[in-house]
């Protein structure tokens, strides 16, 4: 136990910074209620974070779900003790059995001292342990212990838009949310998934690629929850039929973020995630993306030219928005003018003008390329070449002396060739512009704490006989488990690359016509690296391990 104040403890801890607890105090000030809530409520750090600084500074322990009794003998305890039901719930207060002359004791704020007033009057034998409670872990028991608690009536949805505005402003309804959130970038997730179901709605997070369950909530509190992001992000409240997309930018957990904000309406109400996008973009640099050096050498080189076509492939949530970014700062010498064109602008970058389109008002991406020709522009970024009228701009823009720089969703780099032409671009015109193209997955990267030796097998041993031994290391790993990396065995991700250039062989074949398979035997032949080889040979260097390998990538997809 600690003399200190909250605020200074977390300031120490790097959790917050003064400029928020000034912020909290004002909210303070205003509003009543603790600062510790109030830091909570502006988003400045998790309650997770909270009750474990709060812990330490007051010597007490966090209350678990698991350190509850059975819900039904609280409840019979509750109703037979001398202190009015009620009165627990509306004071936040659950107390139980320890045993014969002690007493359990939760609540959301334990030094409050009318709390510790009305239990020493009513049980002045007892000795009272007391413990902090998380907000969801509260309410989850209390929700159980009656259906007509306070607790419950706060966050009853429906009803008409003014009744919906009005529960998205309850004082519970903000600090979940927020809650919610703070965790998401604590956890270092990419994505915030809200999933309603009959009885329930589930919050998981996106963690290194991987979806994992973070707290299940009864969906009588969904529609409380859904109309305070919707609020917060500029959607429509009452509209519960359509899909919706808005944008939030706040400061959470000590972090300026952007979230992009997707509602899609479903059988038990409103699916919802979004997509947490930091401000601070100091790590999109290319030399921090995991490419190889002789990868990095040759993105370099491709976003140091002066004209011609770079193209990024992979599917959904490859990283290639990070990358086409990460070339985007290569090639900003401040000399040089460069436009982008994206659905939507998810990464917002000083010194580049950034243009949205809006297909809905016929602002496509055609449209808005034709606009910006007129811009003179020296490098354009297109967020994906999706028709044939988008590939043809950017392939006239291409030959006229432009750097381009873009994506496609295509399974490895070779086939966004076949793929160009498949949407009816002549073959000589894919051939004559394009400087390279390059395919990417991301794989989660090992957890160096838990992880122990692995020996490769004779199949993977054949496999990196075909990559230069200059580029092999022998850190082969395998992935444990431990509280640092939440018993995954991974923290962070790293990307595994085939960067194929575009030389004059590679020029024939496209422009005669030649099939995938002859295409990846040449590029074979002239030792091009597939996603698989990558791979196996960043895991050789410990950074991945095969298994998360295999997980993403097989030996055949990889090609």
């Amino acid at each position: 136990m600690t003399s200190k104040k909250i605020g200074e403890l977390l300031v120490e801890r790097g959790s917050i910074q003064p400029s928020d607890v000034e912020k909290a105090l004002h909210m303070q000030a205003a509003s009543g209620g603790r600062i510790g809530s109030a830091l909570v409520r502006i988003g400045a750090l998790s309650e997770e974070n909270l009750l474990a600084t709060l812990s330490d500074q007051l010597g007490v322990p966090i209350a678990r779900p698991e350190d509850f009794l059975d819900v039904q003998q609280t409840y019979l305890f509750l109703q037979n003790s001398p202190i009015n039901f009620d009165w627990f719930l509306s004071h936040e207060v659950i107390i139980w059995a320890r045993s014969a002359q002690s007493l359990n004791c939760v609540a959301r704020d334990i030094l409050d001292p009318s709390i510790r007033e009305v239990l020493t009057t009513f049980y002045p034998d007892f000795e009272v342990a007391y413990s902090l409670v998380s907000t969801y872990t509260f309410e989850d028991v209390a929700r159980l212990l009656t259906q007509e608690s306070q607790v419950e009536s706060l966050f009853q949805g429906g009803g008409s838009e003014q009744q919906l505005r009005e529960l998205a402003e309850e004082a519970p309804v903000v600090e979940l949310v927020n809650n919610i959130l703070s965790q998401a970038v604590d956890a270092g997730a990419s994505d915030v998934h809200i999933e309603p179901e009959e009885l329930t709605f589930k919050v998981r997070f996106r963690i290194d690629g991987v979806l994992r369950d973070q707290l299940s909530q009864p969906s009588e509190r969904f529609p409380a929850v859904a109309s305070r992001i919707k609020l917060v992000s500029g959607l429509d409240i009452a509209e519960r039929r359509l899909p919706q997309d808005g944008r939030i930018t706040s400061r959470i957990a000590g972090f300026e973020m952007d979230l992009r904000v997707s509602t899609l309406p479903c059988v038990f109400g409103e699916s919802i995630v979004m997509r947490l996008l930091p401000k601070n973009q100091e790590s999109l640099t290319l030399d921090k993306l995991g490419l190889a050096a002789d990868h990095l050498d040759l993105m370099r080189a491709w976003a140091s030219s002066s004209g011609g076509i770079v193209l990024v492939t992979g599917p959904t949530g490859s990283g290639k928005s990070t990358t086409l970014h990460g070339a985007l700062a290569a090639t900003n010498d401040g000399i040089r003018k460069i436009i982008t064109v994206e659905d939507p602008v998810e990464i917002q970058v000083q010194g580049i003008t950034q243009i949205q389109v809006h297909a809905d008002i016929g602002y496509t991406f055609a449209r808005a390329l034709r606009a910006i020709l007129r811009q003179d522009p020296d490098v354009i970024m297109i967020g994906e070449i999706r028709d044939l009228e988008t590939a043809e701009i950017a392939i006239q823009s291409a030959l006229s002396g432009h750097l381009v720089l873009s994506t496609l969703h295509t399974g490895d780099a070779l086939s966004s060739f076949t793929r160009l032409i498949d949407m009816g671009v002549e073959p000589f015109l894919v051939a004559a512009p394009l400087k390279g193209v390059q395919a990417q997955r991301l794989v989660r990267q090992v957890c160096h704490k838990c992880a122990t030796a692995y020996q490769p097998g004779e199949d993977i041993r054949a496999e990196i006989s075909r990559v230069p031994k200059e580029l092999l290391g022998d850190q082969w790993l395998e992935a444990q488990g431990c509280a640092s990396c939440n018993g995954t065995g991974y923290r962070g991700r790293l990307g595994i690359y085939q960067m194929i250039p575009m030389d004059e062989g590679l020029k024939d074949l496209v422009v005669s016509g030649a099939t995938l398979g002859d295409m990846r035997a040449y590029a074979d032949q002239k030792g091009y690296r597939n996603l698989y080889q990558d791979g196996l040979m960043k895991a050789s260097h410990g950074k991945t391990t095969v298994e998360e390998l295999l997980r993403v990538v097989t030996a055949e997809e990889g090609l």
